[in-house]
């Protein structure tokens, strides 16, 4: 089983979502870099993009376009939210052309360079970009077909089936009990393990203030999320600002206050806002708000805890990944999410290792078969709602773990009936369909 770095879990970007936002801004990143690898990328006069499945039928609402036309243009996906991402799609259409990779300029007008093909399907997946490169006389000078996949993670046609190849790290594990036996043989905590392991990559320093910065864009998000006032997609009235006044008035629970937190989150991820993917977009909520709660309700609280908090929970997500979890409805995501924040939130709070371990299965448990259904392809409705019951189970999860000296784990089981649910969903029950929740008319 290939490692997953924690910062594969956490990623700071646009949303709504990381397959159908981030996922094409990648892709487009991608096919840039490739025209370049290839040697064509000067002869290049004309790109052409098409979406399919997925991308095709939720992508104009989670503003897929828009990520790709920042992705041709090299822009970084880590510092854009939506309001970045529309000024750099008018700023093309309004020139009519666009520069790859900020170098190269061709002729691109999103509107006509961009297709949505609802009407057909390549049979290779459910989120499929295709890409044709042109020469100044219409000749095709290079086509790939990429898959986004999730997480933000975007593979070629060529790559499926090929297994992932992760990095060497010096304390590997391919399960829970692995990793609970190798803390034990070192006599480490989870949060230090993984800083040896991220430090083969960046070094100890880099791993921290990446973290910490993490952790001032979850923040953010947070009151961002409880400061504004403008309409959801849909002109749907945001609600985390009066909960939060409420809260004020009458002195709220820790859980109540993870609750609006993790909904405020959601909120702004649903308007295209920018947000820490813990594990998705869609599933931003819990672990930043756990990480807010934490450190106001701390006065000891310090950065040092904030990367141990990060550390905990990416290990817990990237655990959960390498061992297939995803792609399995909102219980691998939004599920997942809050495994992550109850290990976080136990760890700072100085549990033991296997007490985290306890307070990620307890969260994860309630998710076990719950499906991606969105209303109208929104990453909004019932995401948001999911979001803040997430946190409040993964508050609930922390606290019940911490009170147990010496508990035991099925994490592992949990985790092996959560991936086997997942292959039960079938496209009917996924994200990525045309036949779920979305194009049903709900009865009032």
């Amino acid at each position: 089983m290939a490692y997953v770095s924690v910062f594969e879990v956490l990623r700071a970007g646009p949303g709504p979502s990381s397959a159908h936002t981030v996922g094409p801004l990648v892709a487009a990143q991608r096919f840039v870099h490739d025209l370049s690898a290839d040697g064509v990328a000067a002869a290049t006069a004309r790109v052409e993009v098409e979406l399919y499945g997925g991308l095709a039928c939720a992508g104009r609402d989670a503003g897929a376009a828009q990520a790709i036309v920042a992705g041709l243009a090299g822009k970084s996906q880590s510092a854009f939210d939506a309001a970045a991402l529309a000024a750099c799609h008018a700023q093309v259409d309004a020139d009519g052309a666009i520069a790859l990779g900020g170098r190269h300029r061709i002729g691109f007008v999103p509107g006509r360079d961009i297709a949505f093909r609802v009407d057909r399907s390549p049979g290779i997946g459910g989120n499929a970009l295709r890409f044709v490169a042109r020469d100044a006389h219409g000749g095709p000078l290079a086509s790939r077909w990429y898959l986004s996949i999730g997480d933000g993670e975007v593979i070629a046609e060529t790559e499926r089936g090929i297994a992932r190849q992760g990095p060497r790290v010096p304390f590997p594990f391919a399960s829970a009990d692995e990793l609970l036996a190798v803390t034990q043989a070192q006599g480490k905590k989870i949060a230090v393990l993984a800083l040896a392991n991220e430090a083969g990559q960046k070094s100890p320093g880099e791993v921290r203030a990446a973290l910490t910065y993490l952790g001032a864009v979850m923040r953010a998000s947070v009151e961002r999320g409880l400061a504004s006032d403008t309409l959801l997609p849909g002109a749907i009235t945001r609600r985390a600002g009066a909960q939060a006044d409420a809260l004020h008035a009458a002195g709220g629970t820790p859980v109540q206050w993870c609750t609006v937190f993790a909904t405020a989150v959601g909120e702004e991820n649903a308007c295209g806002g920018r947000v820490v993917a813990a594990p998705t977009s869609g599933a931003a909520g819990p672990v930043a708000a756990l990480l807010v709660h934490w450190r106001e309700s701390t006065p000891m609280a310090t950065d040092e805890g904030v990367v141990d908090f990060l550390l905990t929970a990416g290990t817990i997500g990237g655990l959960l990944r390498a061992s297939g979890l995803r792609q399995a409805g909102c219980q691998s995501a939004v599920g997942v999410a809050a495994a992550m924040a109850a290990a976080g939130y136990a760890a700072v709070q100085g549990a033991s290792n296997r007490q985290v371990l306890r307070a990620a299965e307890l969260a994860l448990e309630p998710h076990l078969g719950l499906a991606c259904d969105p209303v109208g392809g929104r990453v909004q409705q019932p995401c948001i709602e999911r979001n803040a019951a997430g946190a409040a189970r993964a508050y609930a999860a922390a606290e019940a773990a911490i009170h147990h000296p010496d508990p035991r784990s099925a994490l592992d089981s949990l985790t092996r009936s959560m991936i086997e649910s997942g292959r039960g969903m079938t496209q009917r029950y996924k994200e990525a369909s045309i036949s779920n929740a979305p194009v049903n008319i709900a009865e009032c």
